[in-house]
């Protein structure tokens, strides 16, 4: 699990897509520039725009995935992540290999708040609550976007 802000995207060079993607979203200056499913590699990278209102934790469950590293990039509001390793969580919806993602219960191992500019990458083994609140419920607009491993 990689937590940091945009600014820093140079420190990941070494790590071809994930570099990629952070620069990727460090040339979107407006929320109206984020498209569905912009391809930014060719069946390897791909950017959608997500809205919600965060929600209390208890709302929230874990997710996983296999194929997939998410990195979660906030524009607007803020969000509360919990990060877990997979394997310490327990089964809550088994995974689906067709829909590439499975739900878990269990305790955390660590706990961020995400500001605009600021992005997490989760990798396969990091199961991440998201949406979370931090005080009050608020609209958050981020991108996620979907590297294949």
């Amino acid at each position: 699990m990689i937590f940091d802000s945009i600014r820093n995207r140079e420190n990941y060079k070494e790590n071809g897509k994930i570099y990629q993607a952070l620069c990727y979203l460090a040339e979107i200056k407006r929320w109206e520039e984020v498209f569905p499913d912009t391809v930014i590699q060719e069946g390897t990278i791909v950017a959608n725009p997500v809205t919600f209102v965060s929600k209390e934790e208890k709302e929230c469950m874990y997710e996983a995935h296999e194929k997939y590293i998410d990195v979660h990039y906030i524009m607007e509001g803020v969000e509360r992540i919990a990060t877990a390793d997979v394997s310490s969580l327990q089964i809550k919806t088994p995974f689906s290999e067709q829909r590439d993602i499975g739900f878990y219960q269990g305790d955390e191992s660590g706990r961020y708040l995400l500001k605009p500019g600021e992005f997490m990458v989760c990798f396969p083994s990091d199961a991440h609550k998201v949406a979370m609140m931090d005080k009050t419920p608020e609209t958050v607009k981020k991108i996620v976007i979907k590297i294949r491993v």
